[in-house]
């Protein structure tokens, strides 16, 4: 029992250390204002690749959500289709880590202000 106090104590001490360094870790950000304007992101998104909107949907997207069809019926997307949009995370500043992050419609509103 007594090694078993020692060790977890030891275990305790290092986990709470590393989320020490975890938090002083720099948040990584990019800088999506050109994405923000229309014209710009009409005519990036023309000289993109394949593989660059890839990229670019999966920062916008966070899944795509398609139910079951019946068999013979004309699809509706609007009926079958749902796709969550993804949240704007603001972690870059300490008191926003561990909030919920803003989503598509909160993030268009904090634009319009």
């Amino acid at each position: 029992m007594e090694r078993y106090n020692r060790l977890s104590e030891r275990l305790r001490g290092r986990i709470e250390g590393l989320h020490g360094e975890l938090q002083r870790l720099p948040m990584p950000s990019v800088d999506v204002s050109s994405m923000l304007d229309g014209v710009t992101l009409r005519e990036a998104w023309a000289d993109a690749t394949n593989e660059d909107r890839r990229g670019r949907l999966s920062l916008a997207i966070d899944r795509v959500e398609v139910s079951k069809g019946v068999r013979g019926q004309r699809i509706i997307p609007e009926q079958r289709i749902q796709i969550h949009w993804a949240k704007l995370g603001i972690a870059t500043e300490p008191e926003h880590r561990g909030k919920p992050p803003l989503s598509a419609a909160d993030r268009r509103d904090e634009v319009t202000k």
